[in-house]
């Protein structure tokens, strides 16, 4: 061996995982949050999972000016 070298090989730095995959579970938001009864969401107007339906529902309904607005004729020879 040369001067100053050591008998294990070097090995390279292991990959520095991404910024988001590094995030430790004790400094994320729901461990702040733990014991609170809405989770920063509000009480009035509820985190739900698809408030004004799934999908197109609602089209002729409480959806109906954006389907008038950007899919005019969409429902065919009805409405405007």
């Amino acid at each position: 061996l040369a001067q100053g070298a050591s008998c294990r090989a070097r090995l390279p730095a292991p990959p520095v995982p991404h910024p988001r995959l590094a995030m430790t579970a004790r400094l994320k938001k729901s461990r702040h949050l733990r014991g609170q009864v809405s989770n920063g969401r509000g009480r009035i107007g509820k985190h739900r999972k698809h408030p004004g339906g799934c999908g197109n529902s609602g089209g002729q309904h409480h959806h109906r000016i954006n389907f008038d607005k950007y899919h005019p004729g969409y429902f065919g020879k009805v409405g405007m």
